[in-house]
């Protein structure tokens, strides 16, 4: 019998399992990884001096801070 691969697809990421099950822990380490990739790309797009970005259940939200008087 060959031995086969499981693979685990979660938004347009590939991920090689070792174990044909794939655990909770692994689900949301992949998760954290993912929402860290976004931060950094947002960063990149969005000064942190000027907007805030938060993580919020249906999205990331940004917004303009208020600027001192």
């Amino acid at each position: 019998m060959k031995r086969q691969k499981t693979f685990f697809i979660m938004h347009n990421l590939i991920f090689e399992v070792q174990k044909p099950e794939i655990t909770v822990k692994k689900i949301k380490v992949a998760m954290v990884k993912i929402e860290n990739e976004e931060y950094k790309v947002l960063r990149k797009q969005f000064d942190e001096e000027v907007f805030n970005i938060e993580r919020k259940s249906g999205g990331w939200f940004i917004t303009e801070k208020d600027k001192p008087i």
